[in-house]
Parts: structure tokens; sequence; C-alpha cells
């Protein structure tokens, strides 16, 4: 994943707060760096030590989120945050509104600055949905004006230093590849980084690595299971599983493990459950 160093989507901009308060930058500046979509159900609540404390919505945003939480805490760390954890907690999200009157200099502690004057309520449905036509519309311009260009992938806009496809979008396309590259695992579990970088595009060897090492967490879990379950049938995909959970741990072919290698790995009781004469679910 390619994400916006903090110090180029912070360079040049005027948000508005507090010199040398990372916390209010990080608040003011939060859509430019996770992506309007997310930043509408996030927000940094607290820097407290090492911590960083996030707030989300609800625990589905949450979990988007995670997925992108050691490529924050290296940008944190590498532009002068020192985060080691980020804290994810479900709550209510600041609106826009209290979210600009938060940044506004100059107002005394504990006071809210002065607001533009309300506008008159729409006369009817189709006024209302002029006027959010507009408003829409009026925001792409601006921001198309200070650089925002559209994403390659949904045409939603996103900030000038990013990368060439919203957080979404990238979080999509890493997860397409999770799963493209775990079925082929599951096909050649002693498949290679480079065999598989060639069938997959963008793969890294890191994100690679990542995919079995959760693969052998998952079949583990499974042959685990078997191995307590002692006298119960084992479904054909379960002996499947199994093999591929030595074969991807040793890097073999199946046909090349000896009966002891699989006998040292399963152990008498479920090597004899896997390779007899049990019958199938």
């Amino acid at each position: 994943m390619k994400f916006t160093a903090l110090s180029e989507a912070l360079r040049g901009i005027d948000l508005g707060v507090p010199a040398g308060d990372p916390l209010a930058v990080l608040q003011a500046h939060w859509g430019e760096i996770v992506g309007v979509a997310l930043a509408g159900h996030t927000y940094p609540r607290a820097f407290s030590g090492t911590e960083l404390t996030i707030v989300a919505s609800s625990n589905g945003w949450i979990a988007n989120l995670a997925w992108l939480e050691e490529p924050i805490l290296k940008q944190l760390g590498a532009h002068g945050y020192q985060v080691e954890r980020l804290i994810y907690r479900v709550g209510r999200i600041p609106s826009r509104k209290t979210r600009h009157e938060r940044s506004q200099p100059g107002s005394p502690p504990g006071e809210i600055p002065a607001v533009r004057e309300e506008r008159k309520p729409s006369k009817d449905a189709n006024e209302a949905l002029a006027r959010l036509r507009a408003e829409i519309e009026a925001d792409r311009r601006a921001k198309a004006a200070r650089g925002w260009k559209a994403c390659s992938r949904c045409g939603a806009l996103i900030a000038p230093h990013a990368g060439t496809t919203c957080v979404l979008c990238t979080l999509a396309a890493s997860e397409q590849r999770t799963r493209t590259v775990a079925r082929l695992l599951f096909d050649e579990p002693w498949m290679s980084f480079e065999r598989a970088h060639v069938a997959v595009t963008g793969l890294t060897r890191e994100d690679f690595s990542a995919v079995r090492r959760e693969l052998l967490r998952r079949w583990g879990d499974i042959v685990n299971r078997l191995t307590r379950e002692r006298g119960t049938p084992i479904a054909a995909r379960e002996r499947a599983i199994a093999l591929a959970f030595v074969a991807l741990k040793t890097g073999r072919v199946p046909d090349e493990l000896a009966p002891a290698t699989l006998r040292n790995e399963f152990g008498d009781e479920l090597y004899a459950r896997l390779f007899g004469t049990e019958t199938t679910r």
C-alpha cells in the first residue's frame, strides 16, 4: 500500500490550528491522510505517551482502520510522531461543523467561534436536492482548484500528494490480492514469491509473507482441532488442508513428503485417520 507521508500531506496547507500541536494538525487534516470516507467515520482523539487513540463510529470502521495500522505507524514515526500503538474506540464522531470550529485560531479556550448564519430551510425536496447537488459540485471545484485529483478506480477526489487511488480502493485492491494469493497457495502451497509475483499484479514480498503466515495459522488451527477430535471422521477438504499445511510449512510438494515427515507433524493417531480407511463425511 502507498500512503502519503504526513509531512508531505501537510506541506503548504494552512490548517488554521495552533503551531506545535500535533494532535490538532492531525485532526484538522485527517481527511487528507486517511481519505474522505474513513475520515467521515473516524477521528484521532488523543495522544497519551506513545499511544494514539482513534475513535470510530462502529466496529466495522475500526476493522477498516486496523488494516492500515502498520503503515500509519510507520508514517507517524518517520515524521516525528513517537507513536508505538494505535488504540481504537467506538464513539461519537465530531460533526464537520464542530471540527471546523475547533480548528479556528484566535479563540479563547472554551469559547465557540462565530459561525456563518444558518441558511433558510428549503421549500421542498426538489430545492433541497438542488442545493445538495450544488454544494457537492462547488466542493469538487474547490478541491480541484487546490490540486485534488480523481481516484483512478472510483473517481473520488483524493489529496494532491496521495497516490493514484483513494484509501478504500487501495484497501479493496489489497484484499483482492490477499484472496488471490490464498487461493494460489491452497492449490500449490509450495509456491515461491517469485512465481506468485508473476501471477498477482502489485504483490510485494511483505504481502506474500503475511498471507503465508495467516494461512499457516488458520490451517494449523484446523490440524490442532482434528487432533483433539479423536475418532471423528475427517472430510476430504480437511484432509486437503492438512496436507497443504505441511507443504506450506516445509515448502515441499506433497508427493515428496515422506510418511515419516507426515507422522512427525500429525502424530500417529491423526496420521492414521488422515491416510487410513476413514470414511469421509
